[in-house]
């Protein structure tokens, strides 16, 4: 079955849950949070699984987790019509702003970046058939001086094909460290540190083997490194990577005359043409791509090579305003469509598939007061950030 659900963080403290396939919004959650909502993640679908524990017919997660500024992380059950969570966890910090969480190890632990330079870790699994309690079980205190602004669980392979998981962890000092949570201690647990050199905004592993890792800034620049060796790859156009953005979309032919990217929005590892056939190995036909925008609500997706930048995509037509996030669905005919969030509190899904540089938004939805802040699809184990110039929404 497709996982086509798509959790949205919105301004004024509530959640919406969003059906990519029918068109409708599934779930409210009103006031959530007490403070702005810094990021949501559903738990992967099988979280639970054990005795069936959370078993479901659509094969979306019911559970959904969510960080705040109010120092909180709240575990959501779906399948309830109540408003309340079913776990929240305060931080151990008087005035400990939760900023950013994410789910590894199949949902059985949470890694939250806090305002105090701090990763806190939440216990979430099932023990003797009693439900998870949220409870601390401890923190790297270590790693950053200022606040945490991005955690990331990833499944990384070596060449022999030996997996293992690793958490990544960037912040507002500039640095990007790599954990291997496993180990007992978190001075055994480092495996590397990045001195990206700016404040750091967005973080994701790319690669076959994802053995790279791109990095945005609150500068609007970009870098990818191999984390394992702590090597730089390439700055990626240094402070001029917008400029260098705008005039390849000049040159490709679908911008208009004078059109500008005035910031970035994220990177992913993914086949943006997305109608790869069902059977094909995911990793034959993916690449690193960049998404950007501008004020006016225009969208761009870059696929980003290393020795060339190439316009693939111009999202234009669905947003009206700067463009905060964006996550991949499920189309249901094995390949994705890309859904987009902006301040104009729209929710734009996007067809890539075909040739046309221009996609057909097959739905732009309205989520009513509050501007969105965050969207996350339904089985991602995937801002926070300050206002900038040139009409970065950062």
């Amino acid at each position: 079955a497709s996982n086509t659900c798509v959790a949205s963080a919105l301004s004024n403290k509530s959640i919406v849950i969003f059906d990519s396939t029918s068109g409708q919004v599934t779930r409210r959650i009103e006031k959530a949070h007490d403070g702005p909502i810094s990021q949501v993640s559903f738990f992967p679908c099988e979280y639970g699984s054990e005795g069936n524990a959370h078993q479901n017919n659509n094969n979306h997660s019911p559970l959904l987790i969510s960080a705040s500024q109010d120092g909180t992380v709240k575990v959501f059950d779906l399948r309830t019509n109540s408003s309340s969570s079913a776990i929240t966890t305060k931080m151990a910090l008087p005035n400990e702003q939760a900023l950013c969480v994410s789910l590894g190890y199949g949902g059985t632990l949470a890694a939250v970046g806090t305002s105090k330079a701090r990763v806190s870790f939440l216990d979430l699994r099932y023990s003797s058939g009693t439900n998870p309690t949220g409870a601390l079980m401890g923190s790297y205190v270590d790693a950053h001086t200022e606040e945490v602004t991005q955690v990331r669980f990833q499944s990384v392979s070596n060449a022999s094909g030996q997996t293992k998981t690793v958490l990544a962890t960037a912040s507002e000092d500039g640095l990007l460290s790599v954990y291997d949570p496993s180990q007992p201690s978190e001075d055994a647990a480092l495996l590397s540190t990045l001195n990206i050199g700016a404040p750091l905004r967005h973080i994701g592993f790319f690669g076959p083997n994802n053995e790279g890792i791109c990095a945005l800034t609150g500068n609007e620049t970009m870098s990818v490194w191999h984390w394992d060796s702590a090597q730089k790859v390439s700055d990626v156009g240094g402070m001029g990577l917008r400029g260098l953005l705008s005039d390849a979309v000049g040159k490709s032919g679908f911008g208009v005359e004078g059109s500008s990217v005035e910031y970035l929005v994220g990177c992913t590892w993914a086949n943006a043409n997305c109608d790869q056939d069902a059977q094909q190995s995911p990793s034959d036909s993916k690449a690193l791509h960049l998404l950007a925008g501008n004020s006016e609500g225009d969208g761009y997706l870059f696929r980003m090579d290393a020795d060339h930048i190439t316009p693939l995509r111009h999202l234009k037509g669905g947003h009206r305003g700067c463009i905060r996030d964006f996550c991949w669905v499920d189309n249901g005919m094995g390949g994705q469509r890309l859904v987009t969030g902006g301040e104009d509190a729209r929710l734009c899904e996007w067809d890539l598939s075909g040739t046309s540089s221009a996609p057909s938004l097959t739905s732009n939805h309205k989520m009513g007061s509050g501007k969105v802040k965050q969207v996350k699809r339904d089985d991602a184990s995937k801002k926070k950030g300050k206002k900038k110039k040139f009409g970065s929404p950062y």
